[in-house]
């Protein structure tokens, strides 16, 4: 494939809107995954490409938030050493497995993620205070977020929100403080699935670096909606491109309707 100003151009808008949709909620990857697969990248190529935006997007992220607030760099190490072997096993399942097998597993998490967000609950906050972690096993929470890895490294959407799940409904940890090591630890092992997927060759780099462009742009603008508390317009757009995904992915994608959005 060689790429045009439109693709570069849409590369762009993928990072943005993921940048914005990661910023306020997490899972930006699953409108920015479908845009790169549109613009006729293998999908395990596509996913080795958003990489670069979405490990652009943490950085950034993790940097604004270390100049605002201590981050617990201890604990969340300790955690992040399960994680990264996971991440290590899943990016590497990703890059071995049939592009139909993929793009399935994709689709169900997509609708998996629509279902999840029309019928949950937002997280209540819990203050400072409450970080205490009930009485649990340790060994359970390290394959919890082995698990985690699994599915950073395979598929990465979403997986800033499931950490911030886990720490705070199963480890019991403050919000604030979830927060902080969410950040720290999805900017630790982005670095190690990105590498498998250079290593095995399912990089654009052109198009990864627009992608990052983008991301880092559209991070930045996300805050300013968060700081405007005006967050409900883009998760309500967000609603409408991941259905639109769907109907792309299911219809175009995996029925082969055409090759790409670009080849009509």
């Amino acid at each position: 494939m060689e790429p045009t100003l439109i693709h570069y151009a849409t590369a762009v808008l993928a990072g943005l809107a993921s940048g914005i949709v990661s910023e306020i909620g997490g899972a930006g990857s699953l409108i920015s995954l479908p845009m790169l697969i549109g613009l006729g990248l293998p999908p395990s190529v596509a996913n080795g490409t958003n990489r670069i935006g979405v490990m652009t997007q943490y950085t950034m992220g993790y940097i604004r938030y270390l100049t605002r607030k201590p981050i617990p760099h201890k604990e969340a190490a300790i955690l992040s050493v399960t994680l990264v072997l996971g991440t290590v096993a899943g990016a590497y399942f990703a890059v071995r497995i049939a592009d139909a097998v993929f793009n399935w597993i994709f689709i169900g998490v997509m609708i998996l993620t629509i279902l999840f967000t029309f019928f949950s609950k937002e997280l209540t906050d819990r203050p400072d205070s409450t970080d205490d972690p009930v009485s649990r096993s340790r060994a359970v929470d390290y394959l919890v977020f082995l698990g985690l890895g699994l599915y950073c490294g395979m598929i990465q959407a979403g997986m800033a929100y499931l950490m911030f799940y886990v720490l705070v409904k199963r480890m019991r940890t403050a919000t604030k403080t979830a927060e902080a090591i969410k950040t720290y630890m999805s900017m630790i092992v982005t670095p190690f699935a990105l590498f498998i997927f250079i290593w095995f060759g399912h990089i654009d780099w052109e198009l990864g670096a627009c992608v990052a462009v983008g991301g880092g742009f559209g991070g930045w603008l996300g805050e300013k909606f968060v700081e405007r508390k005006d967050t409900h317009t883009v998760k309500d757009w967000f609603m409408v491109a991941l259905i639109i995904s769907v109907v792309y992915m299911l219809l175009f994608v995996q029925l082969h309707l055409h090759d790409g959005i670009f080849y009509l």
